[in-house]
């Protein structure tokens, strides 16, 4: 990914920021989003270094150089710090798995309890640091921390903004609170 913003660098001033923002996006982002739900619980190290290179990715899109620093283009740019986009996905996927919008085995991977008219996921027991790190154990413990009005929204675009406005609004401490 570094390689790829370095060159990115190179070409920066042929490009608008929204065209920069563009191929960022498909060539930097995709790549820290790609099977971002394994990186849950991983060392902080690691996650900081993905961080570091996401923080590259913004610097360049808002013009900034290497060592300026990065403030609240995250925040402009419309973009989860790593932590919390890791976060995102696995409750994006645990609602499309909810309401049959995922693929069968990801669906199959649930239980489900109703409390009233809200679905409340069965969270399975595990003995293991690293099965209590797999999707089955951690989907539903997210998705059962997330407030109810996020959980009960009635399409897809409403749970993803009211999760990212959710996410935005919390610090690092209260992210990682979620699912202790």
């Amino acid at each position: 990914s570094f390689h790829t913003i370095r060159n990115l660098c190179k070409v920066r001033f042929l490009l608008t920021k929204d065209q920069m923002k563009l191929v960022v996006n498909s060539m930097v982002i995709s790549c820290l989003d790609y099977c971002n739900c394994l990186y849950y619980g991983v060392a902080e190290r690691l996650l900081n270094q993905l961080q570091i290179i996401q923080n590259s990715a913004a610097k360049l899109v808002s013009g900034k150089y290497k060592y300026d620093h990065v403030g609240d283009d995250l925040h402009n740019l419309h973009w989860l710090q790593v932590k919390k986009r890791i976060i995102f996905k696995i409750a994006l996927l645990s609602y499309k798995a909810i309401n049959g919008l995922a693929p069968i085995y990801i669906q199959d991977m649930f239980s489900y309890s109703y409390q009233g008219y809200t679905p409340r996921l069965l969270i399975p027991s595990m003995n293991t640091r690293f099965g209590q790190r797999s999707f089955s154990f951690i989907g539903p413990k997210l998705f059962n921390s997330l407030p109810n009005h996020i959980t009960s929204a009635p399409s897809i675009d409403l749970f993803k903004k009211r999760l990212k406005t959710y996410l935005f609004e919390l610090s690092i401490s209260e992210t990682m609170n979620l699912t202790k």
